[in-house]
């Protein structure tokens, strides 16, 4: 009996070592923001990515002023995430969604609205007929909004991987977003 509670006890002991060696290898970084950082949520993507701060792409009107932002792109992988700081956040995202969303109405294959850690969120994929080449072109957009802040988060694949590695770690990016107080 005491052999077999100690062939159990190895193998929990094994199977635990098994399961921190997985985590490790998994790769995962955490993006932490800076102290001043517009930023203001955390999240978990693969060790190989690397991202970089970059000028913010606004695409604001002519007469309008464009909010405070910060963008990060990720180097290796089509993946960008920006933050804007408006006074009134709520509407500020309501008036770019409806004009985007009145830009692309015919090529919008999916719109739902879901929580990422309570707030409100909104996912949009896009399917740009081909142009130059024979596939499609996607964007997925996140539109992420908070107390004070919103978050533009994008993914620009061929239509092609979208059940592919990348579309899968960007899906876990967002799973794993938290809003920091």
């Amino acid at each position: 009996m005491k052999n077999i509670q100690r062939l159990l006890l190895a193998f929990f002991f094994l199977s635990a070592i098994l399961l921190v060696v997985i985590a490790y290898k998994s790769g995962l970084k955490e993006f932490q923001p800076e102290k001043d950082s517009l930023f203001k949520i955390t999240f978990t993507y693969p060790a190989s990515w690397t991202w970089e701060k970059d000028r913010p792409f606004d695409e604001i009107p002519p007469g309008e002023e464009p909010p405070p932002s910060e963008l990060i792109v990720f180097k290796n992988a089509p993946i960008s995430i920006q933050v804007y700081k408006p006074s009134n956040p709520q509407v500020l995202m309501q008036k770019w969604m409806d004009a985007y969303l009145g830009a692309v109405a015919n090529m919008l294959s999916y719109d739902n609205t879901f929580q990422i850690d309570d707030h409100n969120a909104r996912w949009l994929t896009v399917v740009y007929p081909p142009q130059n080449t024979s596939a499609s072109h996607v964007d997925e957009g996140i539109y992420l909004l908070t107390e004070d802040r919103f978050y533009t988060i994008d993914l620009s694949i061929s239509e092609a991987e979208m059940d592919g590695r990348l579309h899968k770690q960007f899906e876990e990016l967002i799973k794993s977003i938290k809003v920091l107080p």
